[in-house]
């Protein structure tokens, strides 16, 4: 079986530093072909010059099609991990993407949760609209897209403590009934490896918008995880709705409120979830641990 051409924009960042390892991995054992995309002005030096992996310059610009073309003409799967100020140029992507004939599908660069349009009604996340018009773009240009859904990442959990709860300290805040619904989690590590083997199968996930994610710990079991490791009780402190509307006037704050949301009321959407192979998971204390051992 020849290894699947896959094309990868974006590199850096909380997503693309954690896509790249494993890709490199699977281009090491024969599995893809990788081909690295990026601006005439990127620092590549990270990468291994040893390893055949292809560089590709783009142009991501209204003069760049010409260039965007011959980058990605035999591509077959194309991920973009662009962060959240280049969004909107994935449009220069797409319109090159158009018209292949060996593009099985385009991951654009979302790995979010999918909002309600309530949510999306709070002026705040109103940016979050742009990730839906860049699929609307794909979809009118007949580009083959596969939207990846994600639960909150692990590193957001820990060091960011977006879902309300502080590990070092050993507190957690509920809302409505988290004590009883999951929250689900995407550890990064797990996200990099599910990328990977998916774009080994891509015609099975062209078209589909997926989620992935690897623990989905009850509040009740976050919070007997940390008296375990504690060795004391948990502090519980809840969190209201007047907070949750107060947090609904900031984007990142609203983006919390959401998750806390989305785990309180269960209100996750229904997105198909893949599983791949491969994958050793770990238990919501194992990660815990090693966070706190770490920091």
């Amino acid at each position: 079986m020849s290894p699947v051409l896959v094309g990868l924009l974006g590199f850096t960042g909380t997503v693309g530093s954690a896509l790249l390892p494993p890709l490199i991995e699977a281009h090491k054992s024969n599995k893809i072909d990788l081909v690295i995309l990026h601006r005439e002005s990127s620092n590549t030096s990270q990468i291994p010059s040893d390893l055949g992996i292809t560089f590709r310059a783009v142009q991501l610009d209204d003069k760049g099609e010409k260039k965007n073309r011959e980058a990605v003409k035999d591509l077959e799967v194309v991920i973009s991990a662009l962060g959240a100020t280049a969004i909107d140029s994935q449009k220069y992507l797409i319109e090159a993407l158009a018209g292949s004939s060996k593009l099985k599908t385009f991951i654009p660069s979302d790995f979010g949760f999918t909002f309600t349009e309530e949510e999306l009604s709070y002026p705040a996340l109103k940016p979050l609209q742009l990730k839906k018009e860049i699929a609307d773009i794909a979809g009118k240009m007949n580009v083959p897209i596969t939207n990846v859904r994600v639960g909150l990442f692990d590193y957001y959990f820990y060091a960011y403590k977006f879902a309300g709860t502080d590990v070092k300290e050993n507190t957690v805040e509920v809302y409505h009934d988290a004590l009883k619904n999951p929250l689900r989690i995407t550890s990064l590590a797990y996200l990099g490896h599910a990328i990977t083997q998916l774009s080994l199968r891509p015609s099975a996930i062209a078209g589909k918008t997926i989620a992935l994610y690897d623990l989905q710990p009850t509040g009740q079991e976050i919070i007997d995880v940390l008296t375990k490791i504690h060795g004391k009780p948990t502090k519980v402190t809840d969190y209201t709705d007047e907070q949750y509307e107060k947090d609904m006037g900031d984007l990142v704050s609203a983006i919390s409120a959401s998750v806390k949301l989305k785990w309180g009321d269960n209100s996750w959407a229904k997105e198909e979830k893949v599983e791949v192979d491969g994958w050793k998971n770990k238990s919501f204390e194992e990660l815990t641990r090693a966070f706190l051992k770490g920091n």
